[in-house]
């Protein structure tokens, strides 16, 4: 680990003097999560091209520097730290990190730095408490997902019975699973709820997935680490092939398909809205006119570039006390519509849509 951390600061610092403005990106290019961070560096790309091709942004062209933190906690801090005191580049802003490695510590370096720093995906409850003037939680919060859950469990399957489980090592799978069972006793469900862990059979999934079945439950919404998710949902379709799995798609990562085979029939993902929503319908037909076709997380890549641009052309200026002062409690406009930021996040989070993985196809029901 520590070759590397070397490695990434000997890179950074051979950078050549540029006056170019640099916009970092903090997302994973290898492991489970590679997909989402490609995706994310994608859409980043396509919006800073945007502007260099249309002039610049106040005349300054914009440079995307893509760095791998590994989804790592030391990495993640020691990026924060090198960006912090680069020299070759000036940092307009950080779009990321996509992971919630040492979320708190890594943006206290970089508001203590006063780079400028845009979270393009959801973030938990924990990570709610973080506030800095100059952070910005794009999305607002993944607690959105446990209400989006419950109403699409509530339209669709009513009166059954749940499971929950969450990773007693993992603290976003564990708010999470806390906010799911807030959605059942706040409308009086609770008794069609159960929660589980993984440790609760130290990790043997198989006497898991027989407990589950055996409590009654008719399907189940496995958070934590892909690892867990994907090993959970195939001991229970083992056993019932019915039987309802519920995960979030960027835990769950590219490999439950690989995984899981045939037996991923019937699994229900949540997901940030994006290609199918009509809010975007306006920003997807131009991109598309543009020859640029999103996919996965691209559009939120490109939506915290342009919310970064849009913040620089409202304020006048790169400076962070500018900027971050040109958002405080004032309307934006976003690539969603326009939207109220208060202490960093929307007064509205971005709501979650359900998709259903059957015979190869991957429909939206909610």
């Amino acid at each position: 680990m520590r070759w590397l951390i070397l490695y990434m600061w000997l890179m950074l610092a051979a950078l050549p003097v540029q006056a170019k403005i640099t916009v970092a990106v903090i997302a994973p290019k290898a492991g489970l999560y590679q997909k989402q961070g490609a995706e994310i560096t994608r859409g980043a790309q396509k919006a800073i091209d945007e502007i260099n091709e249309s002039g610049g942004l106040r005349k300054e062209k914009i440079e995307l520097l893509s760095i791998d933190d590994q989804c790592s906690n030391s990495i993640a801090i020691s990026t924060a730290q090198m960006l912090s005191i680069l020299k070759s580049r000036k940092i307009g802003a950080v779009i990321g990190p996509y992971c919630s490695n040492s979320f708190a510590e890594a943006a206290q370096i970089y508001a203590k730095a006063k780079i400028f720093q845009i979270i393009p995906t959801t973030v938990n409850a924990v990570h709610a408490q973080t506030i800095h003037k100059g952070l910005i939680k794009m999305l607002g919060y993944t607690s959105q997902q446990a209400q989006d859950f419950f109403n699409f469990y509530n339209t669709h399957f009513a009166g059954l019975n749940v499971a929950v489980v969450s990773n007693i090592s993992d603290a976003d799978s564990m708010a999470e699973a806390s906010e799911i069972a807030a959605q059942f006793q706040s409308h009086g469900k609770s008794i069609l709820l159960r929660s589980y862990t993984y440790d609760m059979t130290k990790k043997d999934y198989n006497k898991l997935a027989e407990k589950i079945i055996e409590n009654g439950a008719d399907m189940a919404f496995l958070l934590g680490s892909a690892g867990n998710i994907k090993k959970t949902a195939l001991a229970l379709k083992k056993i019932r092939a019915d039987f309802a799995v519920f995960t979030n798609k960027y835990a769950a990562g590219s490999v439950y398909f690989d995984y899981m085979g045939d037996r991923a029939n019937g699994t229900y993902f949540l997901e940030l809205r994006g290609n199918d929503d009509p809010d975007f319908a306006e920003i997807l037909v131009q991109l598309r006119l543009s020859g640029f076709e999103t996919d996965g997380l691209s559009l939120y890549g490109y939506a915290a570039v342009e919310l970064w641009a849009g913040l620089v052309k409202k304020s006048g200026s790169f400076d962070y006390d500018k900027l971050s002062a040109a958002v405080k409690d004032k309307k934006i406009h976003t690539v969603s519509g326009d939207k109220f930021f208060h202490n960093g996040a929307p007064k509205t989070n971005e709501s979650y849509a359900v998709y259903l993985y059957k015979n190869g196809t991957y429909d939206k029901v909610y």
